[in-house]
């Protein structure tokens, strides 16, 4: 369990330090900070430096000054005090921290209220306010739910409606409830007018694709079960046929592409919404992308990334290969072996092509996907997902082929495989072992669940 401690508690250990030892401040803090992580204390949200720096009182000046603005109606100086707390703000979670327990998060959803009418204030308090709950959503109450809804159904600013859906994503991140509560206020009906505006630039249409993102999240350790799935459901439901009508619409546009395409691939979560994607030409325009722009990382990656999820239908999975889809999959990590995102969404989509699918495994044999996948795990020794992904495909295309298995074990995989096992133990042990089983390797299985010897009896 992580150990907490409060900004006071820290600063009394400071002053310690230096009124009982006679440190200097710099000293003092050194010595606290040691102190307190060698108990295991968790530090991220203290302002280590508060006792040789203003910053505490700079929070709370501004803070006060923006308080009697609210209080006089005189908002002259607003904006700039707005943008000197945001420059505090942006520093490290410590400060904003503070600033929530100094009240920072009730005072700018007053301002707002007030200057609702004042878009250069708005749109200054609203990147404040985002700020402010970046890493730190826990702020966001009924009162800001409310009034994001409200700023979406009256403003028609369009610089100001980014500002605020920048602040929506950001209070979904890592917190199931928040999601939750501004989903029930009937977001996406409000999204979805901005994806069907025709005169909707692409930095909107990027901005609306983010929430819609955020919202099907499920990234909240405190909740075991989230909503994500329901949420993904009824946006596929009532957003698959615009989503996929902006791909064409703006097709020389790399980034609204790119937004499009990796917002379908975490849309499309049941059978028939992989369908709906192919049938409207989602497939055919993955495949030009990649095609078009064999350069582009970031493209490539949300390319790799919708394929995967396209997989999740097994007729669209034969078609996502009979479509030469293979060979670019193959081609593109190769190509961008440098990238380990590329890497990673490239070794996920062989995997998943490849489930139960022995005919895909052949076509991936035949392009030469194994060596890729070999040198792509040498590549990548340290990091658990990539040989993670690696095994599974490994396992996908030998457990039905094994003839054509024999072409990983010729490349020198049972070294690679027992060198990751080695490395990284229980972190990838089930994967490495059934990869080793599969090709028909030795490997030490453990049993896990044994009976006692002892006949049961029926009373």
């Amino acid at each position: 369990m992580v150990l907490v401690i409060s900004q006071e508690t820290y600063d009394e250990v400071v002053n310690e330090n230096i009124e009982q030892f006679s440190m200097s401040p710099k000293e003092a803090i050194e010595d606290a900070v040691k102190q307190f992580e060698a108990q295991g204390v968790d530090l991220s949200n203290i302002i280590k430096d508060l006792i040789i720096s203003n910053d505490d009182e700079l929070i709370s000046g501004y803070l006060n000054h923006l308080n009697i603005a609210i209080a006089d109606k005189r908002y002259e100086n607003v904006h700039q005090n707005l943008e000197k707390l945001r420059k505090e703000l942006d520093k490290d979670i410590a400060r904003r921290v503070c600033a929530g327990k100094k009240g920072a998060y009730k005072t700018l959803i007053k301002l707002m209220k007030c200057c609702h009418h004042n878009n250069v204030i708005m749109r200054s308090a609203l990147k404040t306010i985002t700020s402010l709950m970046t890493g730190n959503p826990d702020l966001l109450d009924a009162e800001g739910i409310a009034l994001q809804i409200h700023i979406l159904d009256r403003n028609t600013d369009i610089p100001t409606l980014q500002c605020l859906l920048r602040w929506i994503r950001e209070c979904c991140i890592k917190h199931e409830l928040n999601r939750q509560n501004i989903f029930n206020a009937d977001i996406f009906a409000k999204l979805k007018k901005i994806l069907m505006r025709e005169d909707a630039s692409g930095s909107e249409l990027r901005d609306a694709c983010s929430v819609i993102r955020a919202l099907v999240l499920d990234d909240d350790i405190r909740h075991e079960f989230g909503k994500a799935h329901e949420h993904a459901t009824v946006i596929a439901k009532g957003a698959l046929n615009v989503l996929t009508g902006l791909m064409s619409k703006y097709r020389k546009d790399k980034e609204v592409v790119g937004d499009v395409m990796i917002t379908l691939a975490a849309l499309i979560v049941r059978n028939e919404f992989c369908q709906e994607v192919e049938d409207a030409g989602g497939l055919k325009f993955v495949i030009d992308v990649m095609i078009d722009y064999p350069d582009s990382e970031k493209l490539n990656w949300q390319a790799l990334k919708l394929l995967k999820a396209l997989a999740g239908n097994d007729e669209v999975k034969f078609h996502v290969i009979s479509s030469g889809c293979g060979p670019l999959i193959v081609s593109a990590i190769s190509r961008m072996k440098g990238s380990e995102c590329v890497v990673q969404a490239g070794l996920a989509c062989i995997s998943a092509l490849t489930l139960r699918c022995p005919l895909n495994a052949g076509v991936f044999y035949d392009c030469g996907a194994p060596l890729v996948i070999i040198d792509s795990m040498k590549a990548y020794s340290k990091s658990v997902s990539v040989l993670k992904q690696a095994s599974w495909a490994i396992r996908n295309m030998s457990v039905r082929n094994k003839n054509e298995c024999q072409e990983f074990i010729a490349y020198g995989i049972e070294d690679v495989l027992t060198g990751a096992l080695k490395q990284h133990g229980a972190k990838v042990e089930s994967d490495v072992k059934m990869a080793l089983r599969d090709l028909g390797l030795k490997v030490e299985l453990k049993e896990r669940w044994t009976g006692k010897g002892v006949n049961l009896e029926n009373n």
